[in-house]
């Protein structure tokens, strides 16, 4: 009689008969790219991240509102570019060498963001967000809360409010 082939999972030193609850815990951590942005840390979910580019060229269009920078093309697409700062009411900051554009994609509304620089991608838990402090009076509209993790604070950045979209 001939034997069926046995088919087995990849080997990765674990079987799901094996995983700890802390696993199943930080599997629903949300995967956040951190930016800084005037002096300060924020967050945006990385599943809203298209990618990140070094600064780049810029068409200035006219009368459009004043944090919108201008457009440019990314592989055949026009997209607008907004200074986020001035959106959120900070200080203009300078803009180096670490200054990056991040492509997003909000509700499929592709726009880039103007951010000091990019610090990595951080884990956090949804039981680690809490409400914007009430005393944020400037750019709180644009915020969805704040969370605490290895003792660094995180903004965390509502996209479609602070785009306008």
């Amino acid at each position: 009689m001939a034997e069926e082939p046995v088919t087995k999972a990849p080997d990765n030193g674990r079987t799901p008969a094996h995983e700890s609850a802390a696993d199943e815990i930080h599997a629903q951590d949300i995967e956040m790219l951190s930016f800084r942005l005037g002096g300060e840390e924020y967050v945006l979910p990385v599943d809203d991240v298209r990618e990140v580019l070094k600064s780049r060229a810029l068409t200035s269009v006219p009368n459009s509102p004043p944090h919108i920078l201008g457009v440019t093309s990314i592989r055949g697409t026009v997209l607008p570019v907004i200074d986020l700062g001035q959106r959120l009411g900070l200080p203009p900051s300078v803009k180096d060498e670490k200054a990056r554009v991040i492509i997003i994609s909000p509700d499929d509304e592709d726009a880039g963001i103007v951010v000091d620089r990019v610090t990595g991608v951080v884990r956090i838990s949804p039981d680690d967000i809490r409400p914007s402090p009430e005393t944020i009076e400037q750019g709180a509209e644009f915020l969805k809360g704040i969370a605490r993790k290895d003792d660094r604070l995180y903004i965390l950045l509502d996209l479609n409010k602070a785009t306008g979209s």
